[in-house]
């Protein structure tokens, strides 16, 4: 507190006391405030990723190199590993940026985990250091809370499939991540090419596809397509999707068909996708 001006006891010229008065300086009255804006909890897929959005306040003014870190709960902030960092000189419990921070700004704390797996459940906590300011929000600690994969595919099959003429079908990964990419493969018994797409999204993340091209025959009517998507970055974590695929014979008009079925196996279950029914006349 700094003291800018002081005047003591004084009487006028008729000899009546007044107040002294002060002029005090009180930036330093204020205590920084020490903020931080996070979800108390997430919850992510195995195999896919999350992003802990996270937001702080601190004292920016400080002088040095800003760094930050995010430790598990019961880390120590000095001699733990961080589990991500901002920080050169700190080591990581895993390195190569399965997990890491991401966001430009100052006050960006945001977390992304990527491949996501079973040991990532934990709470967490987050520091920052800027020269001697140094503090950790232990007030806050969120849960990323990590469940089985149990997100399925998505098909894109056209709604009428007639022998001899090419079609394509399409099954896009759960997930937008940008980690490991996941392997996406097609078994239908029948012959076919297919070829993978990834799009990069405005955001950084990654949409994952496989585009499946063949002929349907007559004898194709029946069969079972499925899409497998597997994330070789955890063992044994994959998931699929199936559609049942009824082929007409080419020159065979919609109004002559009986009926079009198309069906979609959902866990196990089949229900129906899309359907009609068209009487013929007689």
């Amino acid at each position: 507190m700094k003291i800018l001006n002081r005047t003591g006891p004084r009487t006028d010229p008729c000899g009546t006391p007044f107040m002294m008065s002060f002029q005090i300086d009180c930036r330093l009255c204020q205590a920084p405030v020490y903020r931080i804006q996070v979800p108390s909890r997430v919850t992510a897929q195995q195999g896919l990723c999350v992003l802990l959005p996270c937001n702080f306040k601190a004292n920016f003014n400080s002088s040095g190199v800003a760094y930050k870190y995010w430790f598990l709960m019961d880390d120590d902030r000095d001699t733990s590993l961080a589990v991500a960092t901002t920080d050169p000189g700190r080591a990581l419990r895993e390195p190569g940026g399965r997990i890491r921070l991401v966001g430009d700004a100052p006050d960006d704390c945001s977390l992304l985990i990527s491949d996501v797996r079973a040991g990532d459940r934990d709470r967490y906590y987050f520091r920052f250091v800027k020269g001697d300011f140094k503090y950790s929000y232990y007030e806050t600690q969120p849960l990323v809370d990590v469940t089985e994969l149990s997100e399925q595919p998505v098909l894109r099959v056209p709604e009428v499939l007639l022998s001899g003429q090419l079609v394509n079908v399409t099954c896009q990964a759960p997930g937008t991540c940008s980690g490991t990419p996941p392997q996406i493969t097609w078994t239908g018994g029948f012959d076919y090419t297919a070829r993978n797409v990834s799009v990069a999204l405005a955001n950084g993340s990654v949409s994952y596809s496989s585009e499946l091209s063949f002929t349907p025959a007559p004898g194709d009517d029946g069969k079972e397509l499925v899409c497998t998507v597997t994330y070789p970055a955890l063992v044994g974590v994959f998931t699929r999707r199936s559609v049942q695929l009824q082929v007409h014979c080419e020159g065979v008009g919609a109004e002559s068909q009986d009926s079009w079925v198309l069906s979609l196996a959902l866990g196990g279950a089949w229900g129906l996708m899309a359907g009609w029914a068209e009487s013929q006349d007689s």
